[in-house]
C-alpha cells in the first residue's frame, strides 16, 4: 500500500520535501511515523509531524533546520524538535529499541531499525510508518496490523506488558478511543483493567500522569474519555462523578475544565494537586482564581 503525503497542508508538504532531500543526501532512511500516518489513513487533519531516521536523527534535524530554525535536542533518546520561524515544528527521532528496567520507569534506549521503533509504540494504530525517501516514497510499513485495526476501529496494544511498562498509555487509550469512536480490543481491555486494578499508576510520577491527562482536557469534548477512565477505574488525583458534564463541555480552556473537576475539593487540596502535577505558575494562578 502507498500513502499520498501530498494530502497534508502546503507547509507540511514543503517541509517533507526538504526532509526527503536531506535524507537522500545523507543516505539515511527517513519515514513519517505515528499519529500523522494514522490520521492520513482516517482522512482527518493532523498537525503533528514525526520523522524516524535510521541513523542520527539529531544530525538530520540540524541539516533540516538549515540555520533558519531552532533545534531542541534530547541526547538521551536521540531526538530533536525543529521549530521553524512560523511556529511549525517537526519531531525527528532516531529509530530505537526500548527496554524498561522496571514498570513505569523511563526506558533505556539503543539505536535500532524502523521495525524496532514501531514495536515500541503504544498501539497498533500508531505503529505505522510511511517512507519519505525518493526511491520508495509513500510506501507504508505496517508490521503489526495497524491498518486492519483502523478498519475495525480497534485500540490494541503490541504486547501484554505494555500498560505495565508505561501506565500513562491507559490515559492515551481513553483519549484515542473517545476521539475516534474506537473500542478497546477485548484482550487489550482486560490487560488495561488489570493494570489499573493493580494501581499501575503508582509506578509513574504524578507529573507524567498529568501530562497525558491534560491532553484529555484539551480535546474538543473531554467527557467521553473521562467516562472511560472512570469506567476502567483509571482516574487518579482528581474527582469525576459525571455530574458536571455540561459545565465541562461549556468550558473551552483546559484550565477551566480542570477547575470544574476540582471544584468539590478544598483549596488546600487543589494547591497540593497542582504542586504534585508541577503545573506552570501562570496556569496555577488561573485555576486558583476561579475556584
Amino acid at each position: 500500500m502507498n500513502i499520498n503525503v501530498e494530502t497534508l497542508g502546503r507547509t507540511a508538504q514543503d517541509l517533507l520535501k526538504r526532509a526527503r532531500a536531506c535524507a537522500d543526501e545523507k543516505g539515511v532512511k527517513a519515514l513519517l511515523v505515528g499519529g500523522v500516518v494514522r490520521d492520513l489513513l482516517l482522512g482527518v487533519p493532523s498537525l503533528d509531524l514525526d520523522i524516524v531516521i535510521e541513523g542520527d536523527a539529531i544530525a538530520f534535524a540540524r541539516m533540516l533546520a538549515g540555520g533558519r530554525a531552532k533545534v531542541l535536542t534530547h541526547e538521551r533518546f536521540g531526538t530533536a524538535v525543529v521549530t521553524f520561524p512560523d511556529g511549525f515544528a517537526i519531531d525527528c527521532v532516531t529509530a530505537r529499541r526500548e527496554v524498561y528496567a522496571k514498570p513505569g520507569a523511563l526506558p533505556d534506549v539503543t539505536p535500532g531499525t524502523i521495525q524496532d521503533d514501531l514495536f515500541r509504540r503504544d498501539f497498533t494504530v500508531n505503529a505505522l510508518a510511511v517512507s519519505l525517501n525518493a526511491k520508495d516514497l509513500g510506501t507504508l510499513v505496517d508490521e503489526h496490523g495497524g491498518v486492519a485495526d483502523l478498519k475495525k476501529k480497534n485500540i490494541r496494544v503490541l504486547h501484554a506488558k505494555s500498560f505495565q511498562d508505561d501506565p500513562t498509555r491507559i490515559v492515551r487509550a481513553a483519549r484515542y478511543a473517545a476521539r475516534f469512536g474506537f473500542r478497546l480490543e477485548p484482550k487489550t481491555e482486560k490487560e488495561l483493567c488489570a493494570a489499573a486494578a493493580a494501581d499501575a499508576f503508582s509506578t509513574v510520577t504524578p507529573v507524567r500522569y498529568f501530562n497525558e491527562f491534560r491532553r484529555i482536557l484539551e480535546e474538543k469534548d473531554p467527557v467521553p474519555a473521562l467516562d472511560l477512565l472512570k469506567q476502567w477505574g483509571a482516574l487518579k488525583y482528581v474527582p469525576y462523578g459525571g455530574i458536571e458534564k455540561k459545565r465541562l463541555k461549556a468550558a473551552l480552556k483546559w484550565q477551566d475544565r480542570f477547575n470544574v473537576l476540582v471544584a468539590p475539593l478544598e483549596e488546600k487540596q487543589v494547591r497540593e494537586i497542582l504542586r504534585s502535577f508541577n503545573v506552570r505558575r501562570e496556569d496555577q494562578k488561573i485555576i486558583l482564581e476561579r475556584i
